[in-house]
């Protein structure tokens, strides 16, 4: 008797261990689909609203780069994705994908700067699972509450202004409004801090 627990226990710790390396396979494996329909069918177009109007003749989805950018409290890498925009070869504006946390988990956030002018050129949200009616609002392109990021400078302070910023949070969803802003300071802050690599 005891010998078949052994037996069945043994069974069972192989079926987990190959069902765990299976689940990982297949997690490899749709990554990067899942990241190739995201920048196609969120980012391109976001790039190309915001972009467009700087007059960039490149594909700035195309001309990218993965800027590690620190580790997380589990010792994970933190990376930012930068799009570069160029007018010529020379460039001329920059867009940060980066995240907040917002009310209903991770938002994902695209922050373009003109980088003749030192600002800030638009911002758009490219996922979040925020509540409908309320957080969920920033979503919309164009929204005032994403206008208000237009036109600041790179080294404003990207804060709510109940807590010393400019930024006027959108009634009943402050934490996503806090969410979003914090995407934006860390996208001006990498920006601020690495901008020679940017402009590799």
């Amino acid at each position: 008797m005891r010998d078949r627990i052994w037996y069945m226990a043994l069974v069972l710790g192989l079926v987990s261990v190959l069902a765990g390396l299976a689940l990982a396979g297949v997690k490899r494996l749709t990554d990067p689909v899942i990241e190739g329909n995201l920048l196609e069918q969120a980012v391109r177009p976001a790039l190309a609203r915001l972009l467009g109007p700087l007059g960039i003749d490149n594909d700035a989805l195309a001309d990218r780069a993965r800027i590690e950018v620190g580790r997380d409290a589990r010792g994970r890498r933190l990376r930012v994705t930068v799009f570069r925009g160029r007018v010529g070869g020379r460039l001329v504006a920059a867009a940060m994908q980066t995240n907040g946390v917002g009310y209903g988990g991770e938002l994902t956030v695209l922050t373009t700067f003109d980088l003749v002018k030192n600002r800030v050129s638009g911002v758009a949200v490219l996922d979040q699972r925020e509540t409908k009616g309320l957080g969920a609002r920033v979503a919309e392109p164009g929204h005032p509450f994403l206008r208000q990021f237009e036109g600041l400078a790179i080294d404003a302070r990207f804060a709510l202004d109940r807590e010393g910023g400019e930024i006027d949070g959108l009634a009943g969803a402050t934490i996503t409004s806090r969410a979003v802003t914090g995407a934006v300071a860390q996208a001006a802050t990498v920006l601020r801090a690495r901008r020679a690599e940017i402009g590799r």
